[in-house]
């Protein structure tokens, strides 16, 4: 609110300012035409990005007790995508945020991803952003998995992670854990998310 009061405050400042000091209005014989203004245009798309484009949107998951499950894509533009994702409890709190780029780099596509609390400050345990490497995509489906570097990609025990289009409006996310070794697999936990419209 002060950021917002104090700019409301600068701007009448200077329309003041400017009404103030600005000469006389022209005749209106005088008065050129207004220019048109065209819209920039749009970066080229990295065509690595494209079969990404299906993950574009606004979705959303319904949960217990009230909860629901929020997620954002903005369409791939030149060499990026940016997610963001929101967990709001029954209650209206929100326990934490996820911030996700997705980035075709010379030889790879690779997701890197921030976790915070809700109040904004860094998990502890995910101080360092999750790295995952894009191993297939293709068919409205994407899959990611940990980059080779176990220090890089702080996955902890995550194995993969697969995006894909249910029909046209339900985006389905399975996060599949690793199998600990003499232990049964576990469930992958997936999440269908309808289009907002």
């Amino acid at each position: 609110m002060i950021i917002r009061a104090a700019l409301t405050l600068a701007c009448a400042s200077l329309i003041s300012c400017a009404a103030a000091t600005a000469p006389a209005p022209a005749p209106a014989a005088q008065v050129a035409p207004a220019a048109t203004a065209s819209a920039p245009a749009a970066p080229k798309t990295n065509a690595a990005l494209e079969p990404l484009a299906f993950m574009t949107g606004g979705w959303t998951q319904a949960q217990a007790n009230g909860a629901m499950i929020e997620e954002h894509w903005m369409a791939p533009r030149g060499s990026s995508m940016l997610g963001s994702f929101r967990r709001i409890l029954g209650n209206g709190a929100v326990p934490f945020y996820e911030f996700t780029q997705i980035v075709a780099e010379k030889d790879r596509v690779i997701l890197r991803q921030m976790h915070v609390h809700g109040n904004f400050e860094p998990d502890p345990k995910r101080v360092e952003p999750m790295l995952l490497v894009l191993e297939k995509a293709g068919a409205n489906r994407a899959t990611f998995v940990p980059a080779a570097d176990p220090t890089k990609a702080n996955a902890g025990d995550l194995s993969r992670v697969t995006y894909f289009l249910d029909g046209t409006d339900m985006l389905v996310l399975v996060v599949e854990p690793k199998t600990a070794e003499g232990k049964p697999a576990e469930k992958p936990l997936e999440f269908r998310m309808s289009r907002i419209k």
